[in-house]
């Protein structure tokens, strides 16, 4: 029998750039069909500022990815971020009363429903809730406690919250596009998806998001998310000191940081100089690039420093066994990993979408982890959702059976009665 196959779509909507993905996904695997990029206006640090322009930047997107892929995009997964977007652990408890102690999906469900019995702030909701282990009766690390016998049943529950407003105006958006949402994720958690292995997640590791306008971090212990924060730093105040500091227009001051910059002005000679532009007047004029890359590098050390402050107060280094991985497009900065290592003191690398996209295609870049990640998100959840009609089918097709052998077995007792 033929596969079925069913298309999905994400789209990436960053402070920088609007990408759209559409992928076919046949079995396990998810084929990527085509994409479309588009500059990104009406957006800061994550948050729509302005709707109408946010609309187009999508239009201009999705028709580019509807062209390459020949299919219309009726529906997509989006991604959000922004400085509101908050993560927090939780642990619920139930107790097992039934005869024979075997935990059932009804145990579990009064397990997570009291993980999730706190008050939510005002203008927020909870936009992902990932579960990260159970533990029956002080056995720790349970990944499904269903069908098995214990007294106490508790989960440990990570809940990403975001203002409401944020994700509604984005959501907005997209519809006013002319695509339906089919769910909202958390960036980081995206990329992570299009850039780690099952055996990071497991061993440790924190993914460190730099975009233009924040950097998401998630960290990952025992297979699942364990921290989430986002920054209020990214690349695009990498440019603005650029400009800032050497008095240059913003588009030479991003083609300054990306052809020109590393962060380690110390490998640069002294008298090496650049031309720039000043702003205002248009005379060109030449600086040191040591000065350049001293502006970059500041910058960036802070992004780091502020990285490490989440780690210590998550009390997760120990736990870190894989170290960093940098991803998006604020990543390829020169130097980075090595002046990342520094920093953090444990192992740096480069996050490229390798669950998704070959090395050989002009798609390989840290800065679409986000939006490839998207896709692989959807194939899980939608995987998950028709194993749980099918695992509901079967339970119904057993409880039938177990009924009708109940009759079954009533009317020969009743014949021999």
């Amino acid at each position: 029998m033929a596969k079925k196959k069913w298309l999905l779509a994400g789209i990436d909507v960053g402070t920088t750039k609007i990408f759209t993905t559409v992928g076919e996904v046949e079995g396990e695997t998810v084929q990527i069909l085509g994409s479309g990029w588009s500059t990104s206006r009406g957006l800061k640090k994550g948050m729509v500022a302005n709707l109408s322009e946010t609309i187009s930047s999508i239009r201009e997107s999705l028709q580019k990815a509807e062209e390459e892929s020949q299919h219309t995009i009726d529906s997509a997964y989006v991604s959000v971020g922004g400085g509101h977007l908050r993560g927090l652990n939780r642990i619920g408890k139930t107790q097992v009363r039934n005869a024979d102690q075997e935990i059932s999906a009804e145990h579990i469900a009064e397990a997570l429903n009291d993980a999730r019995s706190f008050e939510v702030p005002e203008g927020w909701q909870i936009i992902h809730e990932l579960t990260q282990s159970f533990t029956l009766d002080g056995q720790e690390g349970i990944v499904d406690p269903l069908g098995m016998s214990g007294r106490t049943l508790s989960v440990n529950l990570h809940l990403v919250l975001n203002a409401s407003a944020v994700v509604q105006n984005i959501v907005n958006a997209v519809n006013k596009a002319g695509v339906l949402v089919n769910g909202v994720v958390m960036q980081q958690l995206a990329s992570a998806e299009s850039i780690l292995s099952p055996d990071e997640k497991e061993l440790g590791v924190v993914v460190i998001d730099i975009g233009g306008g924040t950097t998401d971090v998630a960290v990952y212990r025992h297979g699942s998310i364990w921290h989430t924060e986002v920054l209020p730093l990214g690349g695009s105040l990498i440019t603005k000191d650029i400009a800032i500091g050497l008095k240059a227009p913003l588009l030479e001051a991003e083609n300054l940081k990306k052809e020109s910059a590393t962060v380690l002005p110390a490998s640069v000679p002294p008298e090496e100089v650049i031309e720039v532009t000043e702003v205002g007047t248009g005379r060109r004029r030449t600086v040191s690039r040591q000065l350049l890359c001293q502006i970059v590098q500041a910058r960036v050390e802070e992004i780091l420093h502020s990285v490490n402050r989440i780690m210590q107060d998550a009390e997760v280094q120990s736990d870190l066994t894989t170290g960093v991985v940098l991803t998006g497009g604020g990543s390829l900065l020169d130097g980075l990993v090595e002046f990342a290592e520094d920093i953090v003191q444990m192992p740096v690398r480069l996050g490229y979408p390798v669950n998704l996209v070959s090395l050989e295609s002009h798609l390989f870049h840290p800065a679409y982890s986000t939006a490839f990640g998207l896709l692989r998100y959807a194939h899980a959840i939608q995987s998950n959702d028709m194993a749980t009609a099918l695992g509901e089918e079967r339970r119904r097709s057993l409880s039938k059976e177990k009924r009708r052998s109940e009759r079954m077995k009533n009317w020969i007792l009743e014949r021999i009665s």
